[in-house]
């Protein structure tokens, strides 16, 4: 700014000087009287021109000039606990002096009592900052969420992070505004936020849970009868039994891989021909490594040799 008014003076000085000398009867007028008509002009000039740009300054840069319209104190106050509350209005909202200039003359004409929607705020606006490579603002390049809704999908960004004035951090519900359809039926998921199982800004995340986005959620409940152990044959993803969009309950068809299990050793043997898989073979363990396992049917057997592995001696594999 100090380059551009120095600028406006000296362009203005010249202006001045050539017009002084064509003046008629300028060069017969006293030396003293010819340099104190050009101070005084020049003083004009620059308390013209300074004024000029400190009304220029504060209607641009100075967040407390929109605040000066009283239909903006709520907008303002918003703005002033959020994010971005070391961000000047116009690094934002951007729109031409004569843009800005009628917004002014409507308001003086009209007095509104609210705020009308204007300077509107582009995707270029917000990649300034959060497209900069630089470490002051959260960066989205790297982040698997944004490319896929902002790069691929062409979706602006004010849809997620504005749905409410000056408040940019998306809400809980945003997802629901495209993904209507997609219900969690869990009834103990039902309150989490798509974002804890969907890791959006994770730089490595694929966006759908993984078996491990799914392990470290739940290995925090400090209640469960669950395990999950290290050794467990099975370590495929989770939502291949588990779909909380689809059912509450679990989808584990455990013979659409196992196909050859009932013709197997004891397993075509009744009562273990009628018995559901998950009675013996419990859900995220699946090995049977407990006589207990097998004393819930066979109650009478709790003596019969005793400290010996059930399947040790009845085979259900061959």
């Amino acid at each position: 700014m100090l380059k551009l008014f120095l600028g406006f003076l000296s362009g203005l000085i010249s202006v001045l000087v050539w017009i002084g000398s064509a003046v008629a009867g300028w060069r017969s007028l006293p030396l003293l009287v010819r340099a104190a008509t050009l101070a005084v002009a020049v003083v004009v000039v620059v308390s013209i021109g300074y004024g000029s740009l400190q009304v220029y300054s504060y209607t641009q840069n100075d967040p407390n000039f929109c605040r000066s319209c009283h239909t903006m104190e709520t907008a303002w106050q918003r703005w002033r606990t959020s994010e971005h509350r070391n961000v000047n209005c116009h690094s934002c909202h951007e729109q031409s002096p004569i843009e800005s200039s009628q917004l002014v003359v409507l308001y003086a004409l009209s007095q509104p009592d609210r705020v009308s929607k204007h300077a509107g705020i582009s995707d270029e606006s917000c990649m300034k900052c959060h497209g900069n490579g630089k470490s002051r603002w959260f960066q989205i390049g790297a982040t698997p969420g944004h490319k896929v809704h902002f790069e691929e999908q062409r979706i602006s960004c004010v849809k997620c992070h504005s749905i409410t004035i000056h408040r940019f951090a998306p809400s809980t519900e945003i997802c629901k505004v495209c993904h209507s359809e997609q219900k969690v039926k869990i009834t103990n998921m039902g309150q989490r936020y798509c974002l804890d199982c969907h890791q959006f800004l994770r730089e490595d995340s694929p966006l759908r849970p993984t078996r491990q986005t799914c392990l470290d959620c739940h290995l925090k409940q400090a209640q469960t009868k669950v395990h999950w152990p290290d050794n467990a044959p099975m370590q495929f993803q989770c939502s291949q039994c588990h779909k909380p969009h689809i059912s509450e309950a679990p989808e584990a068809n455990c013979l659409s891989c196992h196909k050859d299990i009932p013709k197997t050793g004891l397993h075509e043997k009744p009562p273990h021909a009628a018995t559901n898989c998950q009675a013996c073979h419990q859900p995220h363990e699946w090995k049977v490594e407990k006589r207990e396992t097998c004393q819930t049917c066979h109650a009478n057997k709790v003596n019969h040799n005793q400290g010996v592995l059930c399947s040790n001696c009845h085979g259900f594999k061959k």
